[in-house]
């Protein structure tokens, strides 16, 4: 692995070369009003079992079609299992383990999407794979998400994205495919710019992988150095129309919307009343500690998820405050963690700051009928017995 990684690192040393810095300001900075907030109206404590930790990499919110439940899921990395939970009653209602060898063996679950009890997807990290599974824990089918290429020899991700899915970056179901959202692990030089793409296309039956969008190059492009993953994130939520997808890239203060199939992004503003200039690095990747990168992102605000509430119509985006004088103890959820909300129309309301990444596991956050719910870690809680969902709802000021 150590031969894989620094192979790799050679490769982008060697693509990379002079780095440019751009700014990117906050036209808005301190000028917007606000006429909403949110607060929390309701709190689910949902016990867990003792091979269960809360803070799962993955959820679901389903609805069982048949049976009429709305169930929430969520993934057990520890046991390959897919828990299901009565989200009204918070009853425990059953679970799908997965063999980790054999014929259904799936060795490394990271994700999943439920389509219907009969066509369930799991990504499988360790081998860059999409399984397609029923609720028994049978493989029907599977599809490489990185071609035909070699996962440890070949340069594949300089042609194919990379994973690390989230609640808060689900697959997205639409009527002919299922979506799924990756990134590129580091800065996408010039030569790449134009030509990685992020989002995959997957048919249901998985016979068929197509991708499309590419970074922004007026964010990305240029050299521009954005070093490490968490510049590099691209959340995703589906526009209520259904026939467009709406970005929010970390460095930004806009949202990038464009056609579900099509590269050509429009702006719109969506940014913080309190955050400042973004960025980037200056200087070239292989000239930097691990320690440099980090105090770099700690200095800056950066935003993260977009979700779209459609019983209230309002939009929320996440975003993460600069962390005061870091040092080389400090960590990324140090950062206090906020949400901005906006009409349909991308108009600002307002914004909500919660407290530190430490206390809110706002990647665990999704939008029922009841509000926006975010994950809470309860420092009380040193069994680890139970996770805690805070729902907060729209408050006039």
């Amino acid at each position: 692995m150590r031969k894989f990684t620094l192979l790799y690192s050679c490769i982008f040393v060697l693509l990379i070369g002079c780095t440019k810095v751009i700014k990117l300001k906050n036209e808005k900075q301190g000028e917007l009003k606000a006429t909403k907030t949110l607060e929390v109206t309701k709190v689910k404590i949902i016990l867990l079992d003792s091979d269960t930790a809360p803070t799962p990499q993955y959820t679901q919110m389903f609805k069982d079609s048949i049976e009429g439940v709305n169930y929430f899921t969520f993934l057990n990395i520890y046991n390959n299992s897919i828990y299901f939970y009565d989200y009204n009653s918070l009853e425990f209602i059953k679970k799908i383990t997965y063999d980790k060898r054999g014929p259904d063996g799936i060795l490394q679950p990271l994700s999943y999407h439920i389509k219907n009890m009969d066509s369930i997807y799991v990504y499988n990290k360790a081998l860059m794979e999409l399984f397609l599974t029923n609720s028994n824990g049978q493989v029907l089918a599977k599809k490489s998400l990185i071609g035909d290429n070699n996962l440890r020899k070949s340069p594949w991700f300089l042609s194919y994205p990379q994973y690390n899915p989230e609640t808060v970056t689900p697959f997205i179901e639409t009527s002919k495919e299922l979506l799924f959202t990756g990134q590129s692990f580091t800065t996408v030089n010039d030569t790449l710019i134009n030509k990685f793409k992020f989002t995959a296309y997957i048919d249901y039956k998985l016979d068929h992988i197509s991708f499309s969008h590419t970074y922004p190059k007026e964010l990305y492009g240029f050299d521009y150095n954005w070093i490490g993953d968490l510049y590099t994130k691209v959340f995703v939520e589906l526009h209520p129309d259904g026939d467009k997808l709406i970005f929010s890239f970390p460095v930004s203060h806009d949202l990038y919307i464009a056609d579900i199939h099509s590269n050509a992004y429009h702006k719109v503003y969506a940014g913080s009343n309190e955050a400042g200039t973004n960025y980037s690095i200056n200087k070239r990747p292989d000239k930097l500690s691990s320690e440099t990168i980090f105090v770099h992102y700690a200095k800056q605000n950066d935003y993260a998820a977009i979700k779209y509430d459609k019983f209230r119509e309002v939009y929320y985006r996440f975003f993460k405050t600069a962390i005061p004088n870091p040092n080389r103890f400090s960590r990324p959820n140090d950062k206090f963690i906020g949400v901005i909300i906006m009409d349909k129309n991308f108009n600002y309301l307002g914004e909500k700051l919660l407290g530190t990444g430490k206390q809110w596991y706002w990647q665990n956050s999704f939008v029922t009928k009841e509000g926006l719910n975010i994950e809470y870690m309860d420092n009380d809680d040193v069994d680890e017995v139970s996770l805690t969902l805070k729902i907060f709802t729209l408050k006039k000021i």
